[in-house]
């Protein structure tokens, strides 16, 4: 069968061969056998024909239908493919998504580390300086506690040279007293020795008259002899006679040194008076008018005892020039001694000066003294005790000699 027939008998999809009206289909056929039957001899039976075209129709008709159900499939696997590529582009959407999520994480994380990184070296560097801070404060802690300790020590050595010095003020203040004290009784012991000096000078003088009244009238001259024999220790000092009885001199003059006067004046005014009666006093007055005496005497007794007046004269003489030696070194020590006092003073002063201004000083002078009275109340005459050992032998030395003032 040609395409004619095909396209004639194969219908549509809508309507397929089997819904087409039979006599229609009949009409239509005969047309087209009426068509071709001058060329076609009679066909015998037109039932086969149509038998078999209605077997072409159902199998066009079958055709129809895999084709329907073809595209049907085709449908459903193109609506299934664009659902799964649907599908496939929310997977790959999603996990594009959840990349891209993941990877914000860890950009956000790198970031957070890395500020986190940041802050750590920055706290470790904090740490550090931290820790030489820390370090240079205890060095400085201890370079302080270093110079407290130094200046508690040098503090204490301060308050320690103060409280011996206050100590060797208030042993001077004591002893400046006793000097005070001494130094009245000696004036008047001096005054005193004056008063007896001019009453030798004048029992001098008597005896000169004596003497003139001897050498004028010759027949008197062995009474008066008797009268003027006298011994070696009898002799006069400067002016007068000494006895074993009257008031030493020379005992005052060195308990009046030993006391260790504040008066350089006092004692100045002792010495020079012993010095010039030493030097141009009576004895050398008496030795010049013995010599004068022995010359102009013919009389071979008389001149050998005023010889032997004239030697005892010199003994005694020679003996007073050593005491006299003696009491000026007394003296010079004694000036070095208040030499140190007046140092020892300024000294205290210049302490008390700089430590008055402290609230606690009285107090401290205070306590000082009463520890140091209780402690040591034998050390503060140490000083004054070996000036009178010293001042003691040298008025044992002037006792053995026996010289002593005339009454």
């Amino acid at each position: 069968i040609d395409s004619e027939s095909k396209n004639i008998f194969r219908g549509s999809f809508l309507q397929p061969p089997d819904k087409t009206l039979p006599a229609a289909f009949a009409y239509t056929e005969s047309k087209k056998l009426a068509a071709f039957g001058g060329d076609w001899p009679s066909i015998p039976n037109n039932q086969a024909v149509v038998g078999a075209l209605k077997t072409r129709q159902e199998k066009i008709h079958h055709l129809e239908l895999e084709k329907s159900q073809t595209e049907d499939n085709l449908c459903s696997l193109i609506i299934a493919a664009s659902q799964y590529n649907m599908a496939l582009k929310h997977e790959s959407y999603t996990k594009d998504t959840a990349h891209q999520e993941l990877m914000q994480q860890r950009k956000d994380l790198s970031v957070q580390l890395q500020a986190a990184q940041s802050r750590c070296s920055l706290l470790e560097k904090q740490l550090d300086y931290m820790w030489k801070m820390v370090s240079s404060a205890e060095l400085e802690k201890k370079i302080v506690l270093e110079q407290q300790a130094q200046l508690q020590k040098e503090e204490d050595q301060k308050w320690l040279e103060l409280h011996a010095k206050l100590e060797k003020l208030e042993m001077l203040e004591k002893e400046c007293l006793t000097l005070t004290a001494t130094q009245r009784i000696a004036e008047d012991k001096i005054k005193r020795l004056e008063e007896k000096l001019c009453n030798e000078e004048h029992q001098h003088k008597l005896i000169e008259d004596k003497t003139a009244q001897w050498q004028r009238n010759p027949t008197t001259k062995k009474m008066h002899l008797s009268k003027l024999h006298v011994k070696a220790g009898e002799l006069p000092f400067m002016a007068g006679k000494v006895t074993t009885s009257g008031i030493s001199g020379h005992s005052t003059l060195s308990k009046f040194v030993s006391s260790r006067s504040t008066s350089p004046t006092t004692t100045k005014r002792l010495s020079d008076l012993l010095l010039a009666k030493m030097s141009k006093g009576q004895m050398s007055f008496e030795h010049q008018q013995l010599l004068k005496k022995i010359k102009e005497t013919q009389d071979s007794k008389v001149c050998e005892d005023l010889e032997w007046e004239l030697g005892c004269l010199v003994k005694q003489m020679e003996i007073k020039g050593e005491q006299m030696s003696q009491l000026k070194k007394r003296q010079a020590t004694v000036q070095n001694l208040e030499r140190k006092t007046q140092k020892l003073k300024q000294g205290a002063a210049h302490a008390k000066l700089n430590c008055g201004n402290q609230k606690e000083a009285n107090e401290i002078t205070v306590t000082v003294r009463e520890s140091m009275s209780k402690s040591c109340p034998g050390q503060k005459s140490r000083s004054s005790l070996q000036l009178l050992r010293n001042a003691r032998k040298l008025q044992s030395a002037l006792k053995k000699d026996g010289i002593m003032w005339e009454k």
